[in-house]
């Protein structure tokens, strides 16, 4: 009590570091919320914690897989800013109206078992969610898996025709979550094929195959399983797709470093 501005101050940033370490969101943080209050927080860091559900370890992992680790950093410190100021423009309008409550509860919520709405709405749901999981498990069973595909890098389920990326790769049409996973899987392709439940043969053989660089996009693809060739000058260039062959064939000179127009012999 009574140590003024720099305590408030101290609390709104302390208030989001809470909420990271303790994962609580949505209506979950309202009792440790009480439960701070009542252990002597200041108002605006209770009310900056409560906005800190947007920065909780699980969602800085997902942002970290969506868009990486250089801009999820400057979400989370972007967001902790807007949050303890937040936080802190709230305590002061509220000490200017006398809104801030005067009590700090002994007890900030109900100690034992009580049947209420909100008890039976959540045994309603778990019974739903169970309900959910079985059927998403035995999808198949009911044809319900066709038109999705799996993300290979993160194991996400991806419904294809809302796919935000993709890639045909020896001639298999790939589905990704995200530019990130399809940006991983480029770099390592070989490698998220064996994690994908019968593909390990195929990868190992395809490491072991003869291969070539698709010069339009530069993937490594096995020349056995290209999706298409081009001949120049006695010279068999391998594409990952008939897109990339497409490119190639516009401009030949570009991608062989010729400098001039070539005839190129589709295959």
């Amino acid at each position: 009590h009574g140590h003024g501005i720099w305590t408030s101050i101290e609390n709104v940033i302390v208030g989001p570091l809470i909420a990271v370490i303790s994962f609580v969101c949505s209506i979950g943080n309202v009792p440790l919320a009480a439960a701070l209050w009542t252990g002597g927080i200041s108002f605006g860091g209770v009310v900056s914690f409560i906005f800190a559900d947007l920065i909780t370890m699980p969602l800085i992992l997902i942002y970290r897989k969506l868009y990486g680790w250089a801009l999820t950093w400057r979400l989370v410190v972007a967001f902790w800013i807007v949050m303890s100021a937040a936080g802190l423009i709230t305590e002061i309008l509220f000490g200017i109206t006398g809104g801030i409550p005067q009590v700090r509860p002994l007890h900030p919520v109900a100690i034992g078992f009580a049947w209420n709405y909100t008890t039976v709405l959540n045994l309603v749901f778990l019974a739903v969610f169970g309900v959910l999981y079985w059927l998403y498990r035995n999808r198949a069973r009911f044809g319900s898996g066709a038109g999705y595909a799996i993300d290979p890098v993160c194991g996400m389920q991806v419904e294809t025709a809302l796919a935000p990326a993709r890639v045909t790769h020896q001639g298999h049409e790939v589905h990704f979550c995200s530019d990130h996973c399809h940006d991983r899987f480029i770099a390592e392709p070989a490698r998220f094929l064996k994690r994908e439940a019968g593909h390990e043969d195929r990868a190992a053989s395809q490491l072991g195959a003869a291969t070539a660089v698709d010069p339009v996009c530069g993937m490594t693809v096995a020349q056995s399983e290209a999706a298409a060739t081009r001949e120049i000058m006695g010279h068999t260039y391998h594409f990952c797709a008939e897109a990339c062959a497409e490119a190639f064939d516009l401009e030949p000179e570009k991608y062989t470093g010729t400098g001039k127009r070539l005839p190129t012999a589709k295959g």
